[in-house]
């Protein structure tokens, strides 16, 4: 996973994700907010041995600094707040999120020198959601 922190991703493209965001609740003006938006995904190695993931966009930057396998609370750029835990394996960043109502999220991020491709399941969700992104080199 080395070769792939500090590399910036815009997302390009995307498949079922207003599915997705009707399914978790994301309100008619927001959802239509947030699918115009082009965000950029960067992963980085912190100093202590954490990484951070952050999220930027023209509307929302956040960001999120974890520990590998260790359970920690998370707001979600729409605010809902979530227990997640988040695991790398090989060139896959799989980070899991639990809603306070039991709604679980999976998401499997898997980096290429070139790109990045997001795929989202959730329980409950008849479809795979897939987001693509670019590197910015």
């Amino acid at each position: 996973m080395e070769e792939f922190l500090g590399v910036k991703y815009v997302m390009v493209g995307s498949e079922n994700f207003e599915d997705y965001l009707i399914f978790i609740g994301v309100g008619y003006i927001a959802r239509k907010a947030a699918l115009t938006l082009r965000p950029t995904h960067c992963l980085t190695l912190n100093e202590n041995g954490t990484y951070t993931f952050s999220f930027n966009s023209r509307l929302v930057n956040s960001s999120v600094t974890f520990a590998l396998g260790i359970e920690f609370d998370e707001v979600k750029p729409d605010g809902v707040k979530v227990k997640s835990v988040i695991t790398i394996e090989g060139n896959k960043m799989i980070h899991i999120q639990r809603e306070e109502n039991g709604r679980t999220s999976k998401h499997i991020r898997e980096f290429f020198h070139d790109k990045m491709i997001a795929t989202t399941t959730a329980e409950g969700l008849d479809k795979i959601v897939k987001r693509y992104f670019e590197a910015v080199r």
